[in-house]
């Protein structure tokens, strides 16, 4: 089946090639020298994106080396950082319960001290 469509692409094309040069408005010359400008322009436009695929290539593998080389420093940095954090909060959270701690022993010392005075009602 796909081979039936590829003949009559080919046939179709072949048809509408010759039928355009036939009923075309220009001479062969003109229709000749038409289609060589056409022929080189896409070759230059070719050889342009060409051009332009390598250097997006090269910029990819630069991207690949600069990524390979910076991240696993960053990483390390990452990771001694939190480190850090870690070694310095440590301390601080223990004061902060410790605080927390001394505290509510001092609001449970104090409603022992004096227990709450019933609430005055709009009747008193």
């Amino acid at each position: 089946m796909l081979k039936n469509f590829i003949k009559g692409l080919l046939f179709g094309s072949t048809v509408g090639a010759v039928g355009g040069l036939l009923l075309a408005p220009r001479s062969g010359n003109e229709t000749r020298k038409k289609l060589t400008a056409e022929l080189e322009e896409a070759a230059d436009t070719t050889l342009d994106l060409n051009k332009s695929l390598q250097r997006f290539q090269q910029a990819v593998v630069t991207t690949r080396q600069t990524a390979a080389e910076t991240l696993p420093v960053l990483q390390d940095g990452l990771k001694k950082d939190v480190e850090s954090f870690k070694f310095q909060a440590e301390p601080r959270i223990e004061q902060i319960r410790q605080q927390v701690t001394r505290i509510n022993e001092h609001v449970a010392q104090l409603e022992v001290l004096a227990p709450e005075k019933p609430e005055k009602t709009a009747e008193n």
